[in-house]
């Protein structure tokens, strides 16, 4: 199976993608191409999910660390076969091989084991700023 991710940088706060579910989404430093955090919005806009208590000790933990209060944030739209339907458990099972190949700064979970799918294949394309960009799960 084959997903493509579309991402696109949200640049302007009225950027309707900001009120995206059912995507992945990534913050990356303010100056630098280094992913510091992949997520997944199921059931809440990514808007909300860049803000808010739960984000708290992730932001302090970037601060500390390089430097910088502000993020880009991008937006992974799910591109999938003909067929193929969005599901809860394939937006995680996309974030989980994309965060054990990644290894973001402030991702916790799924960095050294995950559930596999095997054959599931992920392209990142759009905005994506980084040189590898495909994925393959070998289960």
């Amino acid at each position: 199976m084959l997903i493509e991710v579309l991402w696109s940088e949200l640049d302007d706060g009225a950027d309707p993608l900001w009120s995206g579910q059912y995507c992945l989404y990534a913050y990356l430093h303010a100056r630098r191409d280094w992913l510091l955090y992949l997520g997944r919005a199921n059931f809440a806009s990514v808007r909300h999910r860049l803000g808010g208590a739960h984000k708290d000790q992730l932001f302090a933990d970037i601060s500390r660390r390089y430097g910088t209060d502000e993020v880009r944030v991008l937006h992974g739209e799910l591109l999938l076969e003909d067929g193929r339907r969005r599901t809860s458990e394939l937006l995680a099972d996309v974030e989980s091989l994309l965060i054990m190949r990644l290894l973001p700064f402030g991702n916790i979970q799924s960095r050294k084991s995950r559930i596999a799918r095997p054959g599931l294949r992920v392209h990142c394309v759009g905005d994506w700023p980084f040189k590898r960009f495909r994925f393959h799960d070998v289960g």
